[in-house]
């Protein structure tokens, strides 16, 4: 059963017991309480404005490249702002909407002579998403171009937030719990070497290697301070472990996979165990970048 709102001129749909195998790059079966796909900013304050008067918890998820939902679900509304999308450029700043993925962002700004951003190119997600963990790889980070941000707060109130570099850390950055990316604004960097740019981008796409048969998360684990999670479960022998229908990738050792039929709850036992692992081996205990959404049982 699904329920259609109107509020004004604004049409959105709170869908009701939505399954959410194709909201997230797990495709496992939980489900949604309510279910929302926003496709403006006033449809999103609109949802807000509902929750509020239906007294629900709401959530916020992107493409879901970094979610795993519980097998049980998961109450109150969840909002996907991957229908938020976008893109403008002026000189050289580009503008996108919160949906729009980090890869055709940086293709844009190639398409427009703008550079900068390549070395993230294999990094799945949206830009939203790429912003709030303050996206890394090869020394460069998404806040070195972070020129503003346009959010919005549960209570429905937008604010821009300017470009300043003490918001942001290592993996992370000034987006809190109470706030919902809507679009994010960089300054890049002119080039004539666009050709150049593009390979070098998609060099760094083919490092991350995914089988076809399978779904796949980049960044499981947080790195650990002055270390790479990557060479840590590699050091300790955990590259290419495979448990249940997931995998930890042989190519990039914080990858993981998950093949056809796969739950969240194997998920879960699969990323508790590769931690328990690490932290007998080594003696390190790594943090999961992942987010878990719902009600589920781990250490």
């Amino acid at each position: 059963m699904d329920s259609t709102i109107r509020v004004s001129k604004a049409r959105f749909k709170l869908e009701q017991n939505k399954n959410l195998s194709d909201a997230t790059f797990f495709a496992t079966k939980g489900h949604a309480q309510y279910y929302a796909e926003p496709e403006s900013t006033d449809d999103l304050i609109r949802c807000l404005e509902e929750a509020y008067r239906l007294g629900l918890k709401v959530s916020v998820i992107g493409d879901g490249t970094h979610v795993i939902i519980s097998d049980e679900g998961i109450d109150g509304l969840l909002v996907s702002t991957r229908r938020l999308t976008g893109m403008t450029i002026k000189g050289n700043l580009i503008t996108a909407y919160s949906g729009e993925s980090l890869s055709d962002v940086i293709n844009v700004g190639i398409d427009h002579n703008l550079s900068g951003l390549e070395e993230l190119g294999g990094i799945p997600g949206t830009i939203a998403a790429a912003l709030k963990v303050n996206a890394s790889s090869q020394g460069k980070s998404i806040s070195d171009y972070h020129f503003y941000s346009d959010c919005v707060t549960m209570d429905g109130r937008i604010h821009r937030r300017p470009d300043y570099k003490d918001l942001f850390g290592y993996q992370k950055s000034f987006i809190g719990s109470d706030e919902i990316v809507l679009s994010v604004t960089l300054k890049l960097e002119p080039t004539k070497r666009t050709a150049e740019a593009r390979m070098k981008k998609e060099r760094f796409v083919e490092l991350k290697f995914v089988p076809p048969a399978c779904n796949f998360v980049g960044e499981v684990f947080r790195d650990p301070d002055g270390m790479s999670a990557r060479e840590v479960i590699k050091n300790a022998g955990l590259t290419g472990y495979q448990g249940f229908r997931a995998e930890f990738s042989p190519f990039q050792s914080n990858c993981i996979f998950a093949f056809p039929g796969c739950t969240a709850s194997e998920l879960v036992e699969m990323i508790s165990f590769v931690r328990n692992r690490v932290l007998e081996r080594t003696g390190i205990l790594l943090e999961p970048q992942v987010s878990f959404l719902g009600k589920f049982d781990r250490d």
